[in-house]
């Protein structure tokens, strides 16, 4: 009889690991910041920065922080990080704003043969 792994039901993050996403998200005005999940933890981190040259000359650069609730953000991120196995949550930054959490899920299937499963 095979030995049962249990799993656990969330990604792993700390407080230390979330101070460091709002730093980052407080550097971007336009674009996006993906947190990628494999086996419940977050295992890589993109940023992607889009830059309108206007913008850009008159210094507008980084979130806009006179209505940013860093406690909220935190709390939405570790929610759409809940039982997230294999995916993505993605933050979306307009013009200085978090405007968007999107969470993408990916299902991994062990017992499907070519095409039908592999390189998901």
């Amino acid at each position: 009889m095979g030995m049962v792994v249990r799993r656990p039901s969330t990604a792993v993050v700390d407080n230390s690991f979330l101070e460091a996403l709002m730093e980052l998200l407080k550097k971007t005005f336009h674009g996006q910041v993906t947190l990628i999940t494999q086996n419940y933890r977050v295992v890589q981190i993109e940023r992607k920065e889009n830059f309108n040259p206007e913008e850009l000359q008159e210094g507008y650069l980084g979130l806009n922080l006179e209505n940013f609730n860093s406690r909220a953000v935190k709390d939405k991120v570790v929610q759409a990080l809940k039982g997230l196995e294999f995916g993505q949550v993605v933050l979306m930054i307009k013009k200085g704003r978090l405007v968007q959490i999107e969470r993408h899920l990916k299902e991994r299937f062990s017992d499907l043969q070519g095409l039908l499963g592999d390189g998901i």
